[in-house]
């Protein structure tokens, strides 16, 4: 494709706006609010998406009334696949790709992604909890427990999300207490031993109610370590969350979020060489890409693989949370106050063989404050308007320490240190951002938003080899605006037209000469779309096409530094590249206790005009890293009646064509091939909602796939892969 979206007249999604506004539309829609208290509950019938509610806009809608690409999930949604993990996210939203190897996490949305790892630098897609910023990519890869709905809005939202939604935004929003008693939870049981147990209970009066939820999850890992006989790609989680809802009064309310959870799991660490590549990668290699090893140190299998040191991971989150929401009238107020702290350890063998050659020690404390205040109309007059302030901090400190053994790496018996730092950064954001919708006529409608954002980071890194210091400090400022033209003509049909702006921070990397800044990098989006509702409510068809002008998009790549001769990790600005695609997604109600859907993506990305600092070759042309071209999930429901209770079947089918994983050094290993996965549940559920037994089957086939591949100088090409076929039976109930 090399046009979407510059000519309206020609985008598919103006021609099946035609088509569906010829059509009848019939489906009741509630009108939009505001967002008051987040005690709104989604529902879960998956064919009724114009019930599910969402605030991915900072406005209470209903889904199909949301004038952007927005997908939401609700409990039930996960629970009928099966998904625990988010990153089991991306297997049910097309345009949506994680990547996890070793202690990476990379996260993107249509082509948008960061591979900085520093605490240096951002990310580049926005990920809250009720509300409360999450600074750090790591800390999303995490067990969901206790949800309402998972949102996940695609495209730069540059107005209400500032900086960090470069890409687009993902809000878990957890569970409200209300003052109605009850409790529901499940233990479960499957493959590989896995033990899984999620409970929650709560309950109160009208003025005071509370929630309490716990989670915990264990099993042996699906990849295992021959060296030392021990499990990999582990889960090993444990969390813990309260909320407590006082009244103030009759015009308002306060919540109190308090979450902690500790994760163990090695998810991802199953690293190991590709043993099927062999001979130098690069005119500068240092070494036999194989370390001179025998066949006895590397792999058996994908899954059966020899690492020598240790493989530990520990990530422990906290999120402290208190939101005010204050019905003024006219007018609304609400007040987010967040508190996060995100420490993490990991030790690696960075050899990823069964020779005792490099290891990895790295450390991360990172703690932030986040205050926003908005401020919001309500009613149904012809102007709906949102302004706010968004104030953010955090601090913290990583260090790293990677050592070498062995005559191959040190010329010598022993062990030496190739690198030793801690670095420490301190970041500030300050924001003003105001977005209002104008209803001209009953069918049009306009929207103008705009943000102005300041950052500031303070860096200090220590040098431990050597005792060298550098400090420094960079700072960025932008202008983030959108505009959107609404088309409502009847009930249950909305088109919209728009372009927004997407800004993301320049930050710093440390490197042999002091601190070496890399700009920011920024998007200007054109986007088309249409939301309808039609059969009667039975079936929901949403469309969109989109184009993004990328420019500037920071990459991280390793370059041979010349006068110490060591790798030098810094992160680089490509030029510029060109994302386009275009989205589909259908719920419908069949009859007969049938119900199915599907959603697809298609995103055409490119890379342009930008060569490798790293090996000098021209990537030009070739695709974002986590960006397939084409990815979709179709699925399939049926509820019957069998023993006085009700029984649902739910089939699936996900899919994903090839990828190309975060630049390493080069492109021309990092790939990862196409897969198809299925997944199937049968669920159980006693009369009146009593107590359930649910069987779930993931990766059916027991498809092999890769979700992580990197070329590295020492040790050639390294990989991880997913799970294989896996089996949980739970027991649940609900009181």
């Amino acid at each position: 494709m090399t046009q979407i979206a510059p000519r309206l007249r020609h985008s598919p999604v103006v021609l099946a706006i035609a088509m569906l506004a010829a059509l009848p539309a019939h489906a009741q829609q509630s009108a939009p609010a505001q967002t008051g208290s987040d005690s709104v509950q989604a529902e879960s019938d998956a064919t009724s998406t114009q019930r599910v509610e969402v605030t991915a806009l900072k406005t209470r809608q209903s889904l199909q009334e949301v004038p952007a690409s927005v997908t939401a999930l609700t409990a039930d949604d996960l629970a009928r696949a099966g998904l625990v993990n988010a990153a089991d996210l991306q297997q049910k939203v097309p345009g949506l790709s994680l990547s996890s190897g070793g202690r990476e996490t990379n996260l993107a949305i249509r082509g948008v992604s960061n591979n900085v790892r520093s605490i240096g630098a951002d990310p580049s897609n926005a990920v809250h909890i009720d509300g409360v910023y999450l600074p750090r990519s790591s800390m999303v890869l995490t067990e969901l427990f206790d949800l309402q709905r998972v949102e996940v809005l695609k495209g730069p939202e540059g107005t209400l999300y500032g900086r960090n939604a470069t890409g687009g935004a993902i809000n878990v929003v957890t569970r409200a207490p209300t003052a109605k008693p009850g409790a529901e939870g499940f233990v479960g049981f499957g493959s590989l031993g896995l033990r899984r147990t999620q409970l929650a209970a709560g309950g109160g009066t009208d003025d005071v109610s509370g929630r309490i939820a716990v989670a915990y999850s264990k099993d042996d890992g699906y990849t295992r370590n021959l060296s030392t006989g021990t499990g990999l790609d582990t889960n090993d989680f444990k969390a813990f969350r309260g909320k407590l809802r006082v009244a103030l009064g009759t015009k308002a309310d306060l919540t109190l979020l308090a979450q902690a959870s500790d994760d163990k799991g090695t998810l991802g660490y199953g690293v190991s060489t590709d043993t099927s590549i062999t001979g130098p990668l690069y005119p500068y290699s240092l070494g036999d890409p194989d370390y001179r090893l025998t066949a006895a140190d590397h792999r058996t299998d994908a899954r059966s693989i020899r690492l020598d040191s240790p493989v530990t991971s520990s990530r422990k989150t906290r999120v402290l949370a208190a939101t005010v929401n204050w019905d003024l009238g006219s007018v609304g107020f609400k007040s987010i106050t967040g508190f996060t702290s995100f420490k993490s350890g990991d030790q690696n063998d960075v050899d990823w063989t069964g020779g005792k050659l490099e290891t990895q020690d790295t450390t991360t404390d990172v703690k932030s404050t986040s205050q926003e205040f908005q401020l919001y109309s309500q009613g149904d007059g012809p102007l709906q308007w949102t302004a706010g302030v968004f104030l953010y901090r955090d601090k913290g400190t990583e260090t790293l320490d990677w050592l070498l053994y062995g005559p191959i790496n040190c010329g010598a018996p022993g062990s030496c240190a190739f690198a030793r730092q801690t670095v420490k950064s301190t970041g500030r954001s300050e924001a003003v951002f105001g977005q209002m919708t104008y209803h001209f006529t009953r069918e049009w409608s306009a929207l103008l938003g705009a943000r102005y954002n300041r950052d500031t980071k303070d860096g200090d890194a220590t040098n431990r080899r050597s005792g060298v210091n550098f400090t420094g400090d960079v700072s960025f400022s932008s202008f983030t605006p959108k505009a959107q033209l609404q088309w409502t003509p009847s009930k249950g049909l909305m088109a919209y037209a728009g372009v927004s702006k997407g800004f993301k921070s320049g930050g710093f990397n440390f490197g042999r000469a002091g601190i070496e800044k890399f700009e920011p990098e920024s998007i200007v989006a054109t986007e088309v779309g249409v939301r309808s509702t039609l059969m009667g409510g039975a079936l929901s068809l949403n469309a969109s096409a989109f184009k993004y002008d990328y420019k500037d998009l920071q990459l991280r790549t390793a370059v041979l530094d010349a006068v110490s001769g060591n790798f030098v990790v810094s992160v680089n600005n490509a030029s510029k590249a060109k994302v386009q695609g275009l989205e589909l997604s259908a719920d419908l109600a069949l009859g007969a206790g049938f119900s199915g859907g599907l959603s697809a993506a298609y995103i055409d990305s490119e890379l342009q005009n930008y060569v490798s600092p790293s090996t000098r070759r021209d990537l030009s042309g070739l695709p974002l890293p986590l960006t397939p071209k084409s990815s979709g999930s179709v699925w399939l429901d049926h509820s019957t009646s069998v023993a006085g209770g009700q029984l649902r079947s739910h089939l699936e089918y996900n899919y994903r064509s090839s990828v190309i994983f975060p630049l390493t050094l080069d492109q021309t290993n990092n790939k990862g091939e196409a897969y198809g996965l299925v997944n199937a549940s049968l669920r159980w559920t006693a009369p009146k909602d009593a107590w359930y037994v649910q069987a779930g089957v993931l990766n059916a086939t027991d498809k092999l796939y890769r979700t992580m591949r990197a070329d590295y100088t020492f040790g050639g090409v390294v990989e991880s892969f997913g799970a294989p076929r896996t089996y949980e039976l739970r027991f649940g109930f609900k009181y």
